[in-house]
């Protein structure tokens, strides 16, 4: 017995939607490739397609079938989330022939390694893994792909607001001891500061130009230098202090953060072109209040570039 396929049918109301798809599909299929080293991911995929004004349904079975045989061939191998993303964006159009668009999101969570900032001990820090991929069929047939990687990660902000109030007081206070204006300043200048500190998370999504290749991994590094300081999952006492001083002499905001990550980026993709896009993001947690901060930004390679060029940039 043919079964019937509603699916296909005309719609009630004959409007497309942009997207449709299914998300949070878990595969274990093999090993992240970070810094040519095999890193054990389960990544989880989100998949879309459009939909046109006569197609009632897509056929959601086609979205997991898709990913199910591209990434057999991904068993037991390494591979780059994002060449995995693109791939399946680039089968879900072939699958659904009614389709001209589709979006394929994967991340997961991985492991890096660092050692600790004095006894330089191995610790394991856990940050997160992105890859976007977009897909689209030309009148030709024919189908043309772009793909994001990107990276997230939790470091530390410290807030120079607070830093600098308490500098002020504690200049008022060494005054009192009747020493000279520039004794004062060294001083200050060689004692940390306190201030109010906590975790950030931060995050970077940047395009990969075609017939470029990366390794997501130089992400990690730009992150954790826009902080104040990083964070480690292990830390010995003398570890802890050299924690605090590092963050308390380098008080950020999350504006700031983001405003040097988008310089670091330009410093260190400088073969990247203008055209290329990006998104960055920091979330603060904030420890004296009740709500979060939070910075962002959309943008391009160039924008960057022409703004920085125009302000004098750093």
């Amino acid at each position: 017995m043919k079964l019937p396929d509603i699916h296909g049918k005309y719609p009630d109301i004959n409007l497309s939607l942009n997207k449709v798809g299914v998300v949070g599909v878990k595969m274990p299929i093999g090993y992240i490739s970070l810094e040519n080293k095999p890193v054990i991911v389960v990544p989880t995929f989100d998949v879309f397609i459009n939909l046109p004004s006569n197609q009632k349904g897509i056929h959601t079975s086609r979205n997991y079938e898709v990913i199910t045989d591209v990434l057999s061939k991904y068993v037991g191998k390494m591979y780059k989330l994002e060449d995995v993303s693109v791939a399946i964006s680039k089968e879900l159009l072939k699958k659904h022939k009614y389709a001209t668009r589709s979006e394929v999101k994967g991340h997961g969570e991985a492991i890096f390694e660092q050692e600790t900032p004095k006894t330089k001990i191995l610790s394991y820090e856990p940050f997160k893994m992105m890859a976007k991929a977009f897909a689209e069929r030309r009148e030709d047939g024919s189908i043309i792909s772009k793909r994001m990687v990107g990276i997230g990660l939790t470091g530390i902000t410290a807030c120079p607001c607070a830093s600098e109030v308490i500098r002020k007081i504690s200049e008022e206070e060494i005054g009192k001891l009747d020493l000279e204006m520039d004794q004062i300043k060294k001083i200050m200048n060689k004692i940390p500061i306190a201030t109010h500190m906590q975790r950030a998370h931060g995050s970077i999504i940047i395009e990969i130009p075609e017939g470029i290749e990366m390794d997501a991994t130089r992400l990690v590094k730009i992150i954790t230098d826009s902080m104040s300081s990083s964070t480690f999952e292990l830390l010995k006492r003398s570890d802890e202090v050299e924690l605090i001083l590092r963050a308390a002499f380098n008080p950020r905001f999350v504006e700031d953060c983001v405003r040097y990550m988008m310089y670091y980026i330009i410093r260190d993709f400088p073969n990247f072109p203008d055209n290329t896009h990006l998104m960055f993001k920091v979330r603060s947690m904030e420890s004296i209040h009740q709500h979060d901060m939070i910075a962002e930004r959309t943008t391009t390679l160039g924008e960057i570039r022409k703004e920085l060029s125009t302000i004098g940039g750093k």
